[in-house]
C-alpha cells in the first residue's frame, strides 16, 4: 500500500512540474520515544524520507502557506528491555501531511511553523510475535531553513507528536 501511495503521488507531481512553485525534499530523521511502562527506557529510531510540497502564492510579502507531504521509512531498529528480554522496535513507514506557514528573509534564509496529521506505522516484537502498530496523530513542528541557490535549500526540523520527537535535516529542490 505503501508503495502505491508513494507511485501514485510521485506521477500526480510530475504534473506540478509546469508550475515554479513546486518543492521536492528528501532528507533523514530520527524519532525518539521514552517508555515510562519500560523503566523509562528512551528508542531512537532513524528513518529517511521524500516530500513534495507546492508553495502558494504570497500571502503578503516574504510570507508563504505551502502544504507538504511526507513519506518515510524506517533504516535502525531499536530495543527495550522487558521482562528480562530485549523487545525489538521498528519503524516500518510514516506519512505526515503538514500545512506550513513560511517567512522567507532577504538573505535566503527562512523560518517556519506547521501543524501536522501523521500515522506511524511500526513493529514491537516479543514472544516470537510480531505486534503491529498504527498511530494517527495531530503533531505541531517549527523549522528554519536556508536557500543556497535559486533551487537548491537546507533546513532543520523539530516536530513533536503526543509522546514522540521528530527532528530531521533535509535537502530541498524548488522547480
Amino acid at each position: 500500500m505503501f508503495k502505491k501511495t508513494a507511485l501514485a503521488l510521485t506521477l500526480l507531481s510530475l504534473s506540478l512540474t509546469a508550475s515554479a512553485e513546486g518543492k521536492f525534499g528528501a532528507g533523514f530523521g530520527k524519532l525518539s520515544k521514552s517508555f515510562a511502562e519500560f523503566d523509562d527506557q528512551d528508542i531512537s529510531l532513524n528513518f529517511i524520507y521524500a516530500s513534495v510540497a507546492y508553495n502558494f502564492e504570497d500571502l503578503e510579502k516574504n510570507y508563504f502557506i505551502m502544504p507538504e507531504l511526507r513519506f518515510a521509512s524506517g533504516v535502525s531498529e531499536d530495543s527495550v528491555k522487558a521482562y528480562g528480554r530485549d523487545v525489538p522496535i521498528e519503524i516500518d513507514g510514516f506519512i505526515a501531511l503538514s500545512i506550513r506557514a513560511q517567512y522567507e528573509f532577504s538573505n535566503g534564509a527562512y523560518v517556519y511553523v506547521m501543524p501536522s496529521y501523521s500515522n506511524l506505522r511500526g513493529k514491537i516484537s516479543y514472544n516470537g510475535r510480531v505486534d503491529p502498530e498504527n498511530l494517527w496523530e495531530f503533531g505541531k513542528g517549527a523549522g528554519l531553513g536556508y536557500n543556497l541557490n535559486k533551487n537548491i535549500g537546507v533546513e532543520a526540523s523539530y516536530e513533536k507528536y503526543d509522546e514522540f520527537d521528530f527532528v530531521s535535516v533535509a535537502l530541498k529542490y524548488n522547480f
